[in-house]
């Protein structure tokens, strides 16, 4: 008896000293060095890509630019690149960019350069992240549930997205920021006494609210689950009687929340942060919870009914009524388009990917542990299951001490609904996802640790279960390690045959030029690493000239000629891999309608095998035939033997034979200038269209798929010469021909691309090497319809020389804006320096090629789209027609002589009134006010002088 009782002693001294005390260091000690392991294997994962020579996301080539800026002036304020030929005005999340230029000083002590700097900075972010995804589970539940989200989130592919390198967006940093303000607040609310751990915590949130709010424009939410999460908790506490647990959460929370609002408002003014909109609406809305609470708080006084839940309740519910009516009053008839910038709200943004609703593939492409499990998610969805219970039971309880499961539950469903509003936020959503999901498996532990067993057993059961999820972080790292590798060994985010033609434009073209492109690559073309040239459109900017390019793109004639040298366009560049993305060039370009975007492809690489020609009744003709199917296409256009084939057109395509391939072309878009400028077609469905295509977009560089064109407003395609009295053509632009010597009668025919020639000269020219032998004005007060040219008649002695060119001489834009604009010392957007009725004293810097003597107007312009089926973008006949209409010049200054290079400019300009009103007006009387939408105006300082153009040498 006495041995057993000695053994049973020793039995709990051993429980007491040996595996439970070792337990207990464990969680103390051994989890959070988990956890920092875990973030190393996170950063290694996402540091996986930096072995790129540029980057993997579009958009990081931009915000680059802007880091580079930063380093030098820390928050941007102007971007030349973008939008020409005025540049942009830097918005958007400028404290970014200064942020990260604070860790490039900070990392380039240990010999990172600028460019290994930008590259580190997504993977730090996301070792940050996961170790703030541990701090705040620890603080919300447990240091299980902080343990596992470290986990999820160090393989998780939705966090991954946005925080491996060579992805340098804002939400990272955001996401980032956010989690350890969180943290700090939560920290700061549990501390009841004013001490230094509250003081500091309150301290350091508020520096972690300005990060986070200047970190991205998306930071909003961030800002309206905090405002969530007081009202909600504040109403919570008011209706269950918890009025001294109301108090003590208003007194600690509101001024602080309140202190972060205004500081972020006053660093808005800076350009800091860049959500000065709605940080006024979230004080406004601030101010009004406050009213509410105060109501809540002292409304007995003045005689309202607190004596029970429903009194209570009723209160609520009626100011919450007053509250949703003032907020449509605030917001009037925008209230239901609050996000419709992150929605499919317009034409334009249908046809973006990231813009489209969240389905249930990519929840499982992206919440996995590997393939499309979506166990994640599930677990996401168990643990809010978990949290929302002990919540109700807490209420059930009368226990309202849980501001922590309201934060939980308000997190998650803010995040669920980002979520289901576009795959654009799967990333913003993985910080609850995840949070949830490890509290899912958390809560598992704590009822291990909360059974009626002893210690060692205890802790031996939660051993078991980190051995029986531990294959979760283990698969999902190694998957996670396996697409990061891959995607490190792919061809990358610019193909070689794009690093080729920028460079080669780089090399051969005047660092004033400007390019485009389908806008997808204007962030290429803009890029210091690859061209370093304006783009007229790209990811951000200038979305309303999508519309003009698609439409140059998807027609062709007249039809699609638009006035490029507005934007002082010098070059195009055109992709044949844009057939995949042609369905949405066509529909902005209004080529086709709505539903033909949805239901029919615009392009189909046929396999050679597939066709076949046939004689039928002595005539060939071509059917495509799979095995199954057989039909015929409506034209065949067989390049390899250069003939045209008609066909039965079983299927409105047309199909161009190339060699080895065949790609069938829709048929409305069959014809379009992408077509023969990507593949370069010479073929004409109208007689002489691809000369004067090919006259105005001179092919200077070909590289694989990828075709670099000179753009040449006014070009001449074909020259006649009259001979025993009749004109005989002698030059084509693909045919090409040489000028006859001597006395000769010539007709040109000059194609005007998208403007009319104006009062213009036209010279003649004769070259030995570089030496001019004879310069002769041929022809003086030329004007001609760009819609409907006529041939120009000349009579001219032509000399024995190498070289000759025609020359046409008449007004033109010079210059590109090379700096921040300003209007009576405030900085202004370039492309809208004065609205109408508006004057001031106007300060610019302007670069140009070469001295001259320039005049100063602001260009009033306006970009719109005619619905001839109506405004609704989701009717299937819905289609639109875009245009570009310049509606006037307005002089501001005259005979400025300016310098090769930057220029220093004053001017005082005026702006009419109603110079847009007047013109929406005719609009609205010519096509219906109910068709018509602005999509853009613009009021652009521009300099205008006369202008030499070389319309044709040889």
């Amino acid at each position: 008896m006495v041995k057993t009782k000695v053994k049973e002693k020793r039995k709990k001294k051993r429980e007491k000293t040996s595996l439970p005390e070792y337990y207990q260091k464990f969680k103390a000690y051994g989890i959070p060095l988990i956890v920092l392991i875990l973030a190393y294997v996170g950063f290694r994962i996402r540091n996986i890509t930096s072995n790129y020579k540029t980057f993997l996301d579009p958009d990081t080539f931009f915000h680059y630019e802007m880091y580079r800026i930063a380093i030098h002036e820390w928050i941007p304020k102007y971007f030349a690149y973008a939008d020409p030929p005025t540049g942009i005005k830097a918005g958007g999340y400028l404290g970014l960019y200064t942020i990260q230029a604070v860790f490039y000083k900070i990392v380039s002590v240990f010999g990172y350069d600028t460019l290994g700097a930008f590259k580190l900075w997504p993977p730090f972010v996301g070792a940050m992240t996961i170790i703030a995804a541990y701090l705040l589970g620890r603080k919300l539940h447990s240091n299980w549930a902080g343990l596992w989200t470290a986990a999820f989130m160090m393989f998780s592919y939705a966090n991954f997205s946005k925080t491996y390198s060579g992805n340098n967006r804002g939400e990272g940093p955001f996401m980032m920021f956010f989690l350890y303000a969180v943290f700090l607040l939560m920290v700061y609310l549990d501390e009841k006494e004013w001490n230094w751990r509250k003081i500091l915590s309150g301290s350091l949130f508020l520096l972690m609210s300005v990060l986070y709010m200047a970190a991205w424009t998306g930071s909003t939410f961030g800002i309206g689950i905090l405002l969530l999460f007081a009202g909600v908790t504040s109403v919570v506490f008011f209706i269950f009687g918890k009025i001294d647990a109301l108090k003590g959460f208003v007194k600690d929370f509101f001024p602080l929340y309140g202190v972060s609002l205004l500081l972020g408002l006053g660093l808005s003014y800076t350009g800091f942060i860049g959500i000065k909109w709605f940080l006024i609406f979230a004080i406004e809305a601030f101010v009004a919870l406050s009213v509410l609470v105060a109501i809540m708080l002292y409304g007995e006084r003045a005689g309202l009914n607190y004596s029970d839940k429903k009194h209570r309740f009723g209160t609520v519910a009626v100011i919450a009524v007053l509250g949703i009516l003032a907020v449509y009053g605030y917001f009037g008839k925008d209230l239901l388009k609050f996000l419709g910038s992150a929605t499919q709200s317009n034409p334009l943004y249908q046809t973006v990917a990231e813009l489209a609703k969240t389905d249930w593939n990519t929840i499982k492409a992206y919440y996995s542990v590997k393939t499309k499990d979506a166990i994640i998610f599930i677990l996401s969805a168990v643990g809010f299951i978990i949290v929302a219970a002990r919540f109700v039971r807490k209420l059930a309880k009368n226990d309202l001490t849980g501001h922590k499961e309201v934060f939980l539950v308000t997190y998650y469903i803010g995040s669920l609904y980002l979520l289901l509003l576009a795959v654009r936020f799967v990333f913003q959503a993985s910080g609850a996802i995840l949070l949830l999901a490890g509290v899912a498996i958390g809560e598992i532990f704590l009822f291990v640790e909360e059974m009626k067993e002893s210690m060692t057993t205890k802790a031996l059961y939660a051993v078991l279960l980190m051995l029986l999820f531990l294959p979760l972080p283990v698969i999902g790292a190694q998957y996670m390690n396996s697409i990061a590798t891959n995607t490190a060994k792919s061809q990358g985010s610019v193909p070689a045959d794009w690093v080729n033609s920028l460079t080669w434009l780089k090399e051969n073209s005047n660092p004033l030029d400007s390019a485009t492109s389908w806008w997808d690559y204007g962030y290429w073309i803009e890029s210091s690493l690859l061209s370093y040239r304006r783009s007229a459109t790209d990811g951000g900017h200038a979305y309303d000239r999508r519309y003009i390019v698609a439409d140059f793109f998807s027609h062709y004639g007249n039809e699609s000629e638009q006035d490029f040298e507005a934007w002082e366009l010098n070059y195009l560049i055109v992709w044949q891999q844009d057939i995949y993305k042609f369905n949405a060039i066509s529909y902005l370009g209004g080529a086709i309608t709505y539903g033909e975007y949805r239901k029919n492809p615009m392009f189909q690489v046929i396999p050679i095998q597939y066709i076949q020609y046939v004689n039928e009744s002595g005539k060939t003709v071509v059917y495509i035939n799979t095995g199954k199917y057989s039909y015929q296409p409506v034209f065949t256009i067989d390049l390899t033997k250069g003939r045209v084939i008609q066909g039965r057109g079983d299927i409105p395509y047309v199909l161009y034979v190339f060699q080895g391939y065949g790609l069938l072309a829709y048929q409305k878009i069959a014809f379009s200038n992408f077509v023969r400028l990507a593949f370069q077609i010479p073929f004409s469905f109208e007689p002489w269209d691809a000369q004067m295509l090919f006259a105005n977009f001179k092919p200077v560089h070909r590289d694989g798929g990828v075709s670099t064109y000179e753009f040449r407003p006014f070009a001449v395609y074909r020259i006649d010469k009259f001979e025993n009295g009749t004109w005989k053509a002698f030059y084509s632009t693909l045919g090409g021909g040489k000028l006859p010597l001597g006395d000769q009668k010539l007709r040109l025919w000059i194609s005007a691309f998208g403007r009319d020639v104006k009062d213009a000269t036209l010279i003649f020219e004769a070259y030995n090497g570089s030496v001019l032998v004879k310069r002769e004005v041929l022809a003086e007060n030329i004007n001609m319809d760009h819609l409907n040219e006529t041939p120009l008649e000349v009579n001219l002695t032509i000399p024995n020389a190498t070289k000759y060119r025609f020359v046409l001489v008449q007004d033109g834009p010079v210059g590109v804006l090379d700096g921040p604009v300003y209007v009576n010392g405030k900085e202004v957007n370039p492309s809208y320096v004065l609205g109408e009725g508006q004057s001031g004293e106007l300060k610019l810097t302007a670069a140009f090629r070469e001295e001259r003597t320039v005049d100063l107007y602001l260009r009033a312009s306006i970009v719109y789209y005619v619905a001839p089926n109506g405004k609704d973008i989701y009717q299937e006949k819905f289609y639109l027609e875009p245009h570009q209409d310049i509606i006037t010049y307005v002089p501001v200054k005259s005979g400025i002589s300016v310098t090769a290079g930057d220029n220093e400019i004053p001017a005082q300009a005026s702006m009419p009134d109603g110079v847009f009103e007047g013109y929406i007006q005719k609009l609205y009387q010519k096509y219906g006010e109910d068709k018509v939408v602005v999509v853009r105006k613009r009021v652009e300082p521009i300099f205008i002088t006369k202008k030499e153009y070389v319309v044709w040498e040889g």
